[in-house]
C-alpha cells in the first residue's frame, strides 16, 4: 500500500512539474515534490486525528 502511495506521488509530481513548465511557471521539482508529499501525508495524517478524535468522543 505504501508502494502505491509514494507512486502516486511521483506521478502527481511528474505531471504537475511538466504542466508548470507547459503554462512558463517552472518551479523546482523538489519543491513540486515536497508539496505533494506534505498535501497526501498531511491531509491523511489529518483524517486519521479527526476520526480518532471521533472514536475517542463516544
Amino acid at each position: 500500500m505504501i508502494i502505491k502511495v509514494w507512486l502516486f506521488i511521483m506521478i502527481l509530481t511528474v505531471l504537475s512539474w511538466l504542466g508548470l513548465k507547459a503554462v512558463r511557471k517552472p518551479m523546482h521539482i523538489g519543491w513540486v515534490f515536497l508539496f505533494w508529499v506534505v498535501t497526501i501525508l498531511g491531509g491523511t495524517a489529518f483524517f486519521y486525528m479527526i476520526s480518532v478524535w471521533f472514536v475517542s468522543n463516544q
